[in-house]
């Protein structure tokens, strides 16, 4: 009897978790449902995105440094 319990809560956790996987807004991204062509170019596409927001954000320090730097000659000037 309680052998039957545990396997029936269990198995309702699993479908749990199944079912959010599936319902979810963001699935997770796996690679058991894709074909190895797909799946390198997925992580081609994640690792030129990672590149590109990398990227972004070197010119983005770059451009608020030199926006600081003009602000300070402009204090000094005066």
């Amino acid at each position: 009897m309680a052998n039957s319990a545990f396997f029936a809560v269990l198995i309702v956790l699993i479908l749990g978790v199944l079912y959010v996987m599936k319902s979810s807004d963001n699935p997770p991204e796996t690679s058991y449902n894709q074909t190895p062509k797909q799946y390198i170019e997925l992580v081609e596409q994640k690792k030129a995105a990672r590149q590109a927001a990398e990227q972004l954000e070197k010119s983005l320090q770059e451009s608020t440094e030199k926006a600081d730097q003009a602000l300070e000659s402009i204090n000094r000037q005066r």
